[in-house]
């Protein structure tokens, strides 16, 4: 089993009663954009999944995301990660006779506000692990609305 990941891109992330997070807005892929560039949203969220066999507990991750048209990543931010014991304890707590594989799951939600999108073209997230592993958690089409 690889190491993989996922993005909700939406316009809210809201804490509920009981841990629960509530996406509002979510984007299917593309979000249209009525104005000319550059523009400002006045808020737009990403919430990640990063996902880790049992086998391979995390050391660091730090996820990175880039604007259309950019190489270099607007925003960085480390996820804190537990020690690589108390990962290893945690999954091996866990009940194994079900078959399914036991993975560990890291997860953040960014929100930036505001964010200045300079042209159409590819948001993307990427997370990289251990200093060296880059994985690509997704991307969101930033397109202009006809």
């Amino acid at each position: 089993m690889n190491r993989y990941g996922y993005s909700i891109f939406c316009d809210d992330i809201r804490n509920e009663a009981g841990g629960k997070l509530s996406f509002i807005g979510c984007y299917n892929g593309v979000i249209f954009i009525s104005g000319r560039f550059p523009l400002v949203l006045p808020k737009l969220c990403v919430h990640t999944h990063i996902l880790s066999p049992a086998s391979q507990p995390f050391g660091s991750i730090a996820v990175r995301c880039y604007l259309p048209g950019d190489e270099e990543p607007f925003f960085e931010e480390p996820v804190e990660t537990p020690e690589h014991h108390d990962q290893t304890e945690l999954v091996a707590n866990l009940k194994t006779d079900t078959g399914a594989p036991l993975f560990i799951v890291a997860a953040t939600s960014l929100i930036f506000t505001p964010l200045e999108l300079r042209s159409s073209g590819l948001m993307r997230v990427r997370a990289v692990i251990d200093s060296g592993q880059e994985i690509r958690l997704g991307s969101l089409r930033i397109e202009h609305a006809a």
